[in-house]
């Protein structure tokens, strides 16, 4: 029911064009064009989008329609954080034995 086979409906809002420029611009990392930012989010890329004006104005969940049908997938990073604190790994151990002790007992 979310992506029925017929013809009916109403028309595409945006053009051919408009649909792949989003594309283009979805394969492009930000950071070469002047961005402040690594990574495309789909708010960010609706947001590039009518600032460039390929569009006036474009929902977050049209951006991942189109991105969708161009089977581009949005992947959320993953970022890893690092401990200054010398003693980290032994923090780090005691927090786990104490979580696991808990865990069993049902505390």
């Amino acid at each position: 029911s979310l992506k029925p086979n017929y013809g009916g409906g109403r028309p595409p809002t945006f053009t051919a064009e408009q649909r792949e420029a989003i594309i283009d611009l979805a394969q492009i990392p930000p950071h070469t064009i002047g961005y402040p930012f690594t990574n495309w989010s789909l708010s960010k890329l609706k947001e590039a989008a009518e600032e460039r004006g390929i569009v006036p104005s474009i929902s977050i969940e049209t951006v991942r329609v189109i991105l969708d049908e161009a089977q581009i997938t949005y992947q959320h990073t993953k970022t890893w954080k690092e401990s200054t604190d010398p003693e980290f790994e032994v923090k780090k151990n005691e927090s786990n034995r104490f979580t696991k002790r808990l865990q069993q007992t049902g505390a």
